[in-house]
């Protein structure tokens, strides 16, 4: 009988705890992180996800969930500022970082190119801003 209870006892504790890690998992543009005293607006999500951003000298991250039913993204920002700088990092659905590039004020303001291959699922978004004065863009879209 205490061989019995044990093994039920394992039992309901293996179960609570994958319900528990189950409740975890990031959802299409769910907000994860949102640091960021400007404004990010996620104006789509989805197969092709897509917002806007602005800033006065802001500090912060945002970042939020996006499904990606393909190995890769093709991902297009922009920024338009005078001062400070926009990171744009991926993950994949394993938590692999898949890109991360950099803008600065007063140089190259544009990205557009596609990430390293990753698994697929919901992704992560990050956005960090660093003294961000101006507005920018971004779009997403899977492919192989």
């Amino acid at each position: 009988m205490k061989k019995w209870n044990k093994l039920f006892g394992l039992i309901v504790i293996a179960g609570l705890t994958v319900t528990a890690t189950s409740c975890n998992k990031v959802k299409d543009g769910k907000v994860i992180t949102d640091t960021y005293d400007g404004n990010v607006s996620v104006t789509s999500t989805g197969a092709n996800a897509g917002g806007d951003f602005t800033g006065t000298g802001d500090n912060g991250v945002y970042a939020f969930g996006w499904e990606n039913n393909k190995s890769k993204a093709e991902v297009n920002f922009d920024i338009t500022t005078p001062t400070g700088s926009l990171n744009f990092k991926l993950e994949d659905a394993d938590k692999k970082e898949v890109l991360n590039e950099t803008r600065y004020a007063g140089s190259n303001d544009t990205y557009s190119g596609v990430s390293l291959a990753g698994a697929s699922g919901v992704w992560t978004v990050t956005l960090t801003f660093s003294d961000f004065n101006g507005n920018g863009s971004y779009s997403l879209s899977p492919i192989d």
